[in-house]
């Protein structure tokens, strides 16, 4: 199991390195781990992830034909190996005996291919598919054969394999998305509407299977209900804290944090009130990202350490302007930020109105473009900073620059232009830190914002002496 060998072969050097004498013990299999879902789930649709717990929950129902590895390299998982390429064609051939969650049926090329051309829909994901050749809309994508996938490149020199590890483009089988979705990944799911569920091991994953029996996902409940269940041992983690008064839990707690935050931007609708530079230039000098550290985020002004900053005007005066603004109800951390710029505009003579709106609603008001002001998280598909670039500018709803990058993504430099012209302003990095019991052994959160629960163990407990 590729998945297990990492593990014992990574604990080997730590325990060599940090206590040689005595060693390290490798995970045990087994057990349940009970978790706190921080926000109210969605569908788990790689091409609809909001939050990175739902990046989290994905991750491990679903696999990518490649993924990029922790030292930057890209390797095969539900492919048998590297893309054939030939001119601006690609084959990838699929790894014998990859089963489907709760089937004996292996995945084949059909559901492959049937699952990257959903992408074609997505605002989210479409601008990927710029990597490759299209026929009216639609990507050059078919089945050679049933254990092989043809893809038309848009030009010469396309890292394919790097586009197919982008984490929207991971292959759902079917299923039910919103219950019991389909796939190949470590652990199968099956929510329960409302907002809880668990995930179950399963055996035949593709890199082996995870080390915990199963995740309870325990539905979002208020901040004090969730750090008490840590409390008392109701609940293995909490996004909040590790304790209400200063009391030290039942057993030991640590907490993890992410190195790589999750920038949210504040996108101006330029087809309305903030047509004119000093109209946006007013909003932008009356916003304090200082002031937003209480619903989370940590103030900067750039997507991630290495993109310029983008250019947003120097100075502005338009008072009297009456905007709106739709926040999505069921992101309480979304509609307090809202409420904050709305208070810090007031101050400027900006009126502002913060509309909190159900998930369909809101879709519904951004698609009529009938917004001045919206919030929008910054997912990126892969690591780097083109990739960054490129899905912040697909958030803002500028998708034609953002599918222009794709055939470039993994060059080092591609997405410095297109971070300095965004038109949008990056309020800061969503801070996160999760509160743990401390016998968890893997925990980490990586440069996408997920936990990967396929690596998650509990310690074994030593052996008294005899």
């Amino acid at each position: 199991m590729a998945r297990a060998l990492r593990a014992l072969a990574a604990l080997a050097l730590v325990g060599a390195l940090a206590a040689p004498a005595s060693g390290a013990l490798p995970p045990r299999h087994g057990g349940v781990l009970t978790l706190p879902v921080p926000e109210p789930l969605g569908a788990l649709d790689p091409l609809r992830v909001e939050t990175g717990f739902e990046a989290t929950l994905v991750e491990a129902v679903y696999d990518n034909l490649y993924e990029v590895r922790a030292d930057g390299t890209v390797e095969a998982v539900l492919a048998a190996g590297p893309p054939e390429i030939d001119g601006t064609i690609a084959r990838v051939r699929l790894r014998e005996g990859a089963r489907l969650h709760g089937s004996a049926r292996p995945l084949g090329a059909r559901h492959v291919v049937r699952s990257l051309l959903r992408a074609s829909a997505s605002p989210q994901a479409s601008w990927l598919l710029g990597a490759f050749a299209q026929d009216h809309g639609r990507p050059r994508i078919r089945e050679l054969d049933p254990q092989t996938v043809e893809l038309e490149l848009s030009r010469r020199g396309v890292r394919v394999e790097l586009v197919l590890a982008a984490a929207p483009l991971a292959i759902v089988a079917g299923g039910e998305l919103e219950r019991r979705p389909l796939g190949t990944g470590p652990y199968r799911a099956r929510l329960d509407g409302a907002g809880g569920g668990e995930l179950s091991m399963f055996r035949h994953a593709p890199e082996g299977a995870p080390w915990l029996d199963r995740v309870v996902l325990v539905a979002a409940q208020p901040r004090d209900a969730e750090i008490r269940g840590l409390e008392l041992g109701a609940l293995d983690a909490s996004w909040h804290g590790s304790s209400l008064y200063g009391r030290a839990p039942t057993r030991a707690v640590t907490r993890t944090e992410a190195t790589v935050a999750t920038p949210w931007i504040l996108v101006p609708n330029r087809a309305r009130a903030l047509q004119s530079e000093a109209a946006w230039g007013a909003v932008v000098a009356a916003v304090d990202r200082s002031r937003l550290a209480r619903v989370g985020l940590v103030a900067r002004r750039a997507l991630s350490p290495g993109l310029p900053a983008p250019r947003l005007p120097a100075t502005g005066s338009q008072s009297g302007l009456r905007l709106s603004m739709p926040a999505r109800a069921d992101r309480p951390r979304e509609v307090a930020a809202a409420e904050a710029i709305a208070g810090m505009l007031d101050g400027r003579g900006i009126h502002l109105t913060v509309e909190p709106l159900g998930a369909e609603a809101y879709a519904r008001t951004i698609a009529r473009s009938q917004w001045d002001l919206r919030i929008a998280r910054v997912r990126p598909p892969l690591p780097g900073r083109g990739p960054m670039a490129a899905a912040a500018l697909a958030a803002a709803g500028q998708l034609d620059r953002a599918r222009a990058l794709a055939p470039a993504l993994g060059q080092p430099d591609v997405g410095n232009d297109a971070a300095a012209s965004l038109d949008a302003m990056v309020l800061g990095h969503e801070r996160v830190v999760l509160y743990h019991r401390a016998d968890l052994r893997g925990l980490a959160i990586d440069g996408l914002g997920r936990l990967r629960l396929a690596d998650l163990s509990f310690a074994r407990r030593e052996e008294p002496p005899r």
